[in-house]
Parts: C-alpha cells; sequence; structure tokens
C-alpha cells in the first residue's frame, strides 16, 4: 500500500496510483482524503516511455517495435507508481 500524504497511512493501492492521472483522485481507505498527481510530475513520468513508444514507430522490424512498445508500457506504469509523488487533494 501507498502512504496517504493526508495521514501517512497506507491506504491507497499500488495499482489505484498506477493508473492516476491528474484528472483521477484516489481515495484513502484509513482517513478517506483526497489524493493526486500534478501535471508536470505525472507528466515528467510519463515521458521516457512514451519516447520509447514513439520511436517504435520508426525501426523496421517488428521485434524491435514490440519490444520498445511492451518496455515503454511498462515504464508508463512502473515511473508514476515510484517516483511520481501524491499530493492533498481539497
Amino acid at each position: 500500500m501507498i502512504s496517504c500524504p493526508h495521514c501517512e497511512k497506507p491506504g491507497i493501492s499500488p495499482l489505484r496510483k498506477a493508473i492516476m492521472s491528474p484528472g483521477l483522485i484516489a481515495s484513502c481507505k484509513s482517513c478517506n482524503g483526497s489524493s493526486g498527481l500534478r501535471y508536470t510530475s505525472w507528466l515528467t513520468a510519463m515521458l521516457p516511455g512514451s519516447v520509447l513508444m514513439i520511436a517504435a514507430m520508426f525501426v523496421n522490424t517488428d521485434s524491435a517495435e514490440w519490444s520498445l512498445n511492451i518496455i515503454g508500457l511498462i515504464l508508463m506504469i512502473i515511473i508514476p507508481l515510484m517516483f511520481a509523488p501524491l499530493y492533498k487533494e481539497d
């Protein structure tokens, strides 16, 4: 579980944080506080995966294209989950 910025207790599921974006908020299971991501941190976290997926359009082999797309998708899930901080939403 991910710690809530309101109560500092683990109350947000990792799956919920992995699919969050600036328009989606998460509610803490402990205190019902709303948490969200800021646009700049979310965009910074999405950038490496997006670059790989765009690069996949310009390679000639199918295996390289699939590899870049899969790695890009994994990065677009892992980086926000690990490095994008949650903020209190009012």
